[in-house]
């Protein structure tokens, strides 16, 4: 497992992953979905091996030809199928979108816990996505669409944590109420596994690339040894964007950042006023097509 322990101890985790590993519903991807990541891995593989795999799962494709004619993408023609998406697009665009309305798909529908709601959560979710494609772009560090999913997933762990973990999530939920402090820091005072954690092992069961499984498991607390240190700094600061935004409408000042993110993302950092506020527009077209969907 790639996430540190943080204040809970190995046989705390171990005894976590059996009890994940013989939750018969836990949510998993398609094979499809799965089948179209390890094709895409590999530049060489025909376009026409990718759209048969994707046209194997007649319940996906509307979403994904949704998803790419959305306003999210802003293309100027509509997209009617598959293969012209993956030729427009790109293979890592297809396989972000494959991956992302997969694990929507996956997860079970809205419910609520004394304030949880998992509506809220999908739309952090997304302002995080969306908020880390544009960091990505911006600074020209990593690929937008692998910032994209990496922001989308990263809090996965706390609803599986919400989900199928009904006990633990209570205690840190009402302790992070009671003390008017984030749920990562509840999960620390209270010493349990992370949602982090469990995000990342979840990242692993659906085999995703380990830089998303390091961006999901160190998006707290930043490993320099994690595959893709660009990519786990996006989506950190991201989420910093995001949580402060979302909390009182304003944006964080430069010192909340990683100092690594003010390095070598300081103009972007420097100028978030004048970007986000489009990014904002973006953001709610985003959340429109994933939570109708």
């Amino acid at each position: 497992m790639t996430a540190s322990h943080d204040n809970a101890s190995p046989d705390d985790w171990k005894a976590l992953c059996r009890r994940l590993d013989h939750i018969e519903n836990l949510p998993t991807l398609p094979a499809v979905a799965l089948e179209v990541g390890q094709l895409l891995e590999d530049y060489n593989t025909p376009v026409e091996e990718v759209c048969e795999t994707i046209e194997k799962d007649q319940a996906m494709v509307p979403r994904i030809l949704k998803l790419v004619n959305s306003a999210f993408f802003g293309l100027r023609s509509n997209v009617s199928n598959i293969s012209h998406a993956v030729v427009l697009l790109g293979f890592n665009t297809i396989r972000n979108a494959v991956v992302s309305v997969a694990v929507i798909r996956a997860m079970p529908g809205r419910k609520q816990l004394r304030g949880f709601d998992v509506t809220h959560f999908w739309s952090h979710a997304v302002s995080v996505a969306v908020t880390s494609k544009h960091l990505a772009e911006k600074s020209h560090l990593h690929y937008a669409g692998d910032a994209f999913t990496a922001g989308l997933l990263h809090d996965v762990g706390k609803l599986v944590m919400f989900l199928y973990f009904r006990d633990l999530f209570s205690g840190v939920w009402s302790r992070a109420a009671r003390e008017g402090c984030s749920f990562y820091a509840a999960e620390q005072r209270e010493g349990v596994i992370t949602h982090a954690q469990i995000g990342a092992y979840m990242a692993q069961r659906w085999q995703l690339p380990k830089r998303l499984v390091d961006a999901i498991a160190f998006h707290h607390g930043v490993d320099e040894k994690a595959a893709d240190l660009n990519l786990l700094l996006i989506v950190q600061t991201a989420d910093i964007i995001a949580n402060t935004a979302d909390d009182n409408g304003t944006l964080p000042e430069p010192e909340r950042f990683h100092p690594q993110a003010r390095r070598i993302m300081g103009n972007c950092l420097a100028n978030i006023a004048e970007w986000y506020p489009q990014t904002q527009e973006e953001i709610a077209s985003a959340c429109r097509f994933f939570l109708d969907s």
